[in-house]
């Protein structure tokens, strides 16, 4: 599984990085692959109840009010026309208007939570969107290696049974490194990128049971196979999905 997890990042890894750096259509094409590949993720674990032709549309046009420049209009309208698509299509599909509310958080969560990727690049740099992935793994690299060496102590072993209080605590430890380091070569200020990295670490392990939830809920053991060692798109980037959105939140009450 290691060995996995470790060829699917050589190869993955320049990809991702690539795109981020050169930004404009590269990173916006990835993004949108990455948020395509996550609704058909989600529709595969919801089951017969999920419509993918909504969570394609209204998944996708949330893409392109990102693309356009998000303002409070455009927000309100692709909301009201989005919610209009799916009242119908679940009304005219059996009635199943309160069963088939998964599908809105389908559209929430892949869509509008992944395209914090994107806002974070374009308005606030390479420089920050990097600090928020490098601050998810230096985490996810603290809580798998304290987890495996030291955990103990269950931390939700409703949802997640593998994961450990210690493997938690040195997740955190991880993230803080992590944003240390980022702040000592960059030359940002310490104090502020080690306390955001705090915040974010804790974050994306938050996000990281939150979409364990979802896969307990659906007795799954991952959401996809497309990333070998990983699993799917949402288990890969389950984590970065709460950093982004509060990366980009920080980033707004500081300027």
């Amino acid at each position: 599984m290691l060995t996995q997890r470790i060829l699917t990042a050589v190869v993955g890894l320049p990809i991702l990085l690539g795109a981020l750096f050169y930004g404009g259509a590269a990173w916006r094409l990835l993004v949108a692959l990455i948020i395509v590949l996550g609704l058909w993720e989600f529709a595969s674990m919801g089951g017969p109840g999920v419509y993918l032709d909504y969570l394609a549309v209204s998944g996708l046009s949330f893409l392109a009010v990102t693309y356009s420049g998000v303002d409070g209009t455009k927000l309100l309208l692709w909301l009201a026309l989005q919610l209009i698509y799916y009242l119908l299509r679940a009304s005219f599909s059996g009635m199943h208007n309160f069963a088939a509310a998964a599908n809105l958080l389908g559209v929430v969560y892949v869509s509008g939570l992944y395209s914090f990727l994107i806002l974070v690049r374009e308005q606030f740099g390479v420089s920050w969107a990097l600090f928020g992935f490098l601050v998810t793994w230096a985490t996810d690299t603290g809580a798998y290696f304290g987890g495996v060496k030291y955990g103990r102590l269950k931390l939700c072993p409703q949802i997640s049974p593998n994961k450990s209080v210690e493997g938690a605590l040195f997740g955190l430890l991880g993230g803080v490194v992590g944003g240390v380091v980022y702040a000592l070569v960059t030359g940002k200020p310490l104090l502020q990128l080690a306390a955001f990295a705090l915040v974010l670490s804790l974050c994306g392990q938050l996000g990281d049971l939150v979409e364990s939830a979802f896969k307990r809920e659906r007795a799954v053991k991952d959401s996809g196979s497309i990333l070998p060692g990983h699993g799917g798109i949402l288990d890969r980037f389950d984590s970065l999905a709460f950093v982004f959105p509060v990366l980009y939140a920080m980033l707004v009450w500081l300027a």
